[in-house]
Order: C-alpha cells, then sequence, then structure tokens
C-alpha cells in the first residue's frame, strides 16, 4: 500500500472518532503550585502595527502540562537529563488507560498498588507502551482563584509504591486531573512519583480535566513547545474516543 493511501485509510479511520479535550483553558487566576509562577497574559500594543497580539508570561509548568525529565534530574552532566526541547514527542502519543479512583476528599489520599491492580483486574491490564491516565475526579475544584485554591488542599496522587510497579510495566507517559502526580502535603524526597517517573524516562502530565468522559481505553495525544532547556511545557491534550463511547 503506499503511503498516499496509508494515510487516506488513517484519515478514514479518524472520522469514526470524537475528539475529547482534556486540557484547561489558560487565562488569569488560574490555579498553579504555590512556588511556581503565575500565568499572566497582558495586552500589547506595538507601535505601526494594526494586528492584535497578546505578551505571555507563564511558568513551563503552567496549566495542563508535561514535565520534562529535567524537572526532577538536576545533574547538568547526567544524561537522563532531558530537556522540553530533545523530547521524544511519541512518547506523548498513543494507547492510553484511563484508571477511575474515588472520590477523595482533601486529605492527599495515595492512590496504592492494590488500588492499581484491582483497577486492572476489573478493567484493562496495563501494557507495555502504554500511557496512564488517573481520573480522580479532582479537576471540580479546578476555578479561578480564590475559589481555585481548593484545588491546592489535600489533592490525591500515586504513591510510590504505585508507582515503581507502573514504571516497572514499561508504560511511557502517565497523567493526572490534579496539580501534581504526587499527592497534596507531600515535599522534598518523599515526592516518590516525581522520582520513580522522570528520571526513569517516563513523562508525567499534570492538570488534565474532562477525565470522566473517557471509557477505560483510549487514543491519547499531547504535544508540549520546543523549549530549550525547558523542565516541561503546556501542552493541548486530548483523546480520540469511538464515536457512541463518549460519556458525556
Amino acid at each position: 500500500m503506499d503511503a498516499a493511501r496509508e494515510i487516506d485509510r488513517l484519515a478514514g479511520t479518524l472520522r469514526d472518532y470524537e475528539i475529547v479535550d482534556l486540557s484547561h483553558t489558560l487565562e488569569l487566576g488560574i490555579p498553579t503550585f504555590p512556588t511556581h509562577p503565575k500565568y499572566i497574559i497582558a495586552d500589547y500594543t506595538s507601535m505601526d502595527d494594526v494586528a492584535e497580539f497578546k505578551q505571555l508570561i507563564m511558568c513551563d509548568h503552567s496549566g495542563t502540562h508535561i514535565d520534562s525529565p529535567s524537572h526532577f534530574v538536576p545533574d547538568h552532566d547526567d544524561p537522563r537529563r532531558i530537556s522540553t526541547a530533545d523530547l521524544d514527542v511519541s512518547q506523548l502519543i498513543g494507547r492510553a488507560v484511563v484508571m477511575t479512583f474515588g472520590p477523595f476528599e482533601a486529605t492527599s489520599h495515595h492512590i496504592t498498588l492494590a488500588d492499581v491492580q484491582a483497577w486492572e483486574a476489573a478493567n484493562e491490564p496495563v501494557r507495555d507502551g502504554d500511557i496512564v491516565i488517573i481520573n480522580t475526579g479532582w479537576s471540580k475544584y479546578w476555578k479561578r482563584v480564590p475559589a481555585g485554591f481548593d484545588y491546592l488542599r489535600g489533592w490525591p496522587g500515586l504513591s510510590g509504591e504505585a508507582s515503581s510497579y507502573l514504571r516497572g510495566k514499561g508504560i511511557k507517559a502517565v497523567g493526572i486531573d490534579c496539580i501534581s502526580i504526587d499527592p497534596g502535603g507531600v515535599a522534598g524526597d518523599d515526592l516518590k512519583a516525581h522520582y520513580e517517573f522522570l528520571p526513569n524516562g517516563v513523562l508525567v502530565l499534570e492538570n488534565l480535566t474532562n477525565l470522566e468522559a473517557l471509557p477505560a481505553v483510549c487514543l491519547f495525544a499531547a504535544l508540549p513547545l520546543k523549549i530549550e532547556g525547558g523542565t516541561g511545557s503546556p501542552v493541548r491534550a486530548v483523546a480520540f474516543v469511538p464515536k457512541g463511547n463518549h460519556r458525556a
């Protein structure tokens, strides 16, 4: 089959899928991790230019974003320190399993290895090369601050043991609908999920949304900006879901 016919076949297949947007809107007042720079968008008028444009000031972890390995590999001589511009974007495109847990109170709940294995037994085993998406229902708290401060209090996340298990399954990325893949209330060496995934080349996505609309298995894609030296990047994350399987 020649290349043009193969592209036509793929395009025809995708017509049978609905695209679900999994990204929050970047706007003034969005929740940010307490130590991170805030998102700012401002009007900008240039002399003798009739076009309209804006000036953006933001962290490379603003909104729905990915963490690059360099986010948790501080040694510049360490070969595991991969910045955003050097990522293999194929790690962010592929089959995804969508694990649903909760609902949770703001108690910094640790999703355990037993939780993950129970979900697999009831739904779909994680395969080598999968992207794992964790749906906790926490995105309902995403609002402009000050109301959005609730999003930053006691969110759930993966335990170190669960993270180690998923990495051992050969996944290429993991995402969650919270401000961090680690639960709230942990810091430093206790950020076990970050330390398990990023230095081992597993990319992390945070602040996903609309996960309740997804079935247990979907096609996922998220492309970062090509930022030299970046430790992350905002993304437009989407899922491709067979028509009729969208949980509207």
